[in-house]
């Protein structure tokens, strides 16, 4: 993550040296048919998009060895958009943190987070059962989330996620994990209900939307999830919240700290969970169909 902090620091001195170091001619020279042709590149530039696409798929594929190959997409994407260049570097730096170096703490939060009304503690939703009941692993995340809202009584609680309840079309996660949080002492105006997402990354993306239009006055979120699922959500969630805020130029909301259920689930073996990563990240960027081959493993890797 340092590293390609050092190489955007590095980038954007190149591009401000490119562009006014230099002092301008008193006369521009003519530029000659032949000239101007033999100065045309040969490829027209890539567009961001399409860089970033594969930037996701080849870290998707690959993680740490492909770091060379991501550090060379970075340097493209810097040439063809200089602010896309600065928020995808934060956002596969914290890609890098989430695989690697973070934390997942169980039991409890940190002490050291905002004891304000900042602070926002998110649990992620969790498929219905066909009548719409909780399943087990969602009550855990529950109580998790629960006793995290105890540690901090002035944060915001948002319970996220949409209808998944095969017979029951009126049931939504978000709305029945809310219900379950009042039951349990949650104070109502501490309470909010994102019931519209499919996702994690539409739970990052609609969470993000309540909370800047709500309660402006968040900045950091506390997210509460199974264990195993702690650095897939926590990437999505920083990843919409940085592209978000950046596309609107909007108020930047970080993912500061979580708090895992912990729980084993054999469906996202460790080992596999880089493949589900990725499959939310090109969701993230709108690449719907490439995603699906992601979470079906029917993927094929970009040549390293």
């Amino acid at each position: 993550m340092k590293r390609r902090i050092l190489i955007a620091s590095a980038l954007c001195a190149a591009l401000v040296l490119g562009a006014c170091g230099k002092e301008e001619p008193e006369t521009e020279p003519a530029v000659t048919e032949t000239a101007a042709a033999t100065a045309a590149p040969e490829k027209p530039e890539r567009a961001p998009e399409e860089i970033i696409d594969e930037m996701i798929r080849y870290y998707g594929s690959y993680g740490e060895e492909a770091d060379d190959k991501v550090d060379e997409l970075l340097k493209e994407l810097y040439a063809a958009d200089v602010r896309q260049g600065e928020l995808w570097t934060e956002i596969m730096g914290y890609w890098s943190y989430a695989n690697t170096d973070m934390v997942v703490n169980t039991g409890s939060l940190p002490d050291d987070l905002p004891k304000d009304d900042s602070l926002c503690i998110v649990v992620l939703g969790f498929e219905l059962k066909p009548d719409g009941g909780m399943k087990d692993e969602l009550i855990g995340r529950l109580e998790t989330a629960l006793a995290c809202a105890e540690q901090y009584p002035n944060a915001y609680v948002v319970c996220t996620g949409g209808g998944t309840a095969a017979n029951n079309r009126e049931a939504t996660e978000g709305g029945r994990m809310g219900d379950w949080m009042l039951e349990h002492g949650l104070a109502e105006e501490r309470l909010i209900v994102e019931d519209k997402s499919m996702t994690t990354a539409q739970n990052a993306e609609f969470s993000y939307d309540i909370l800047l239009s709500d309660h402006p006055q968040v900045n950091s979120v506390a997210l509460v999830s199974s264990s195993y699922h702690i650095p897939w959500g926590s990437l999505l969630f920083e990843a919409q919240f940085l592209k978000s805020a950046s596309e609107r130029q909007t108020p930047e909301i970080h993912v500061v700290s979580n708090c895992g259920y912990p729980i084993t689930n054999d469906t996202y073996k460790v080992s596999e969970l880089l493949r589900w990563e990725t499959g939310g990240m090109l969701q993230l960027v709108g690449d719907e169909e490439r995603a699906m081959t992601y979470y079906r493993n029917e993927y094929e890797k970009p040549e390293l």
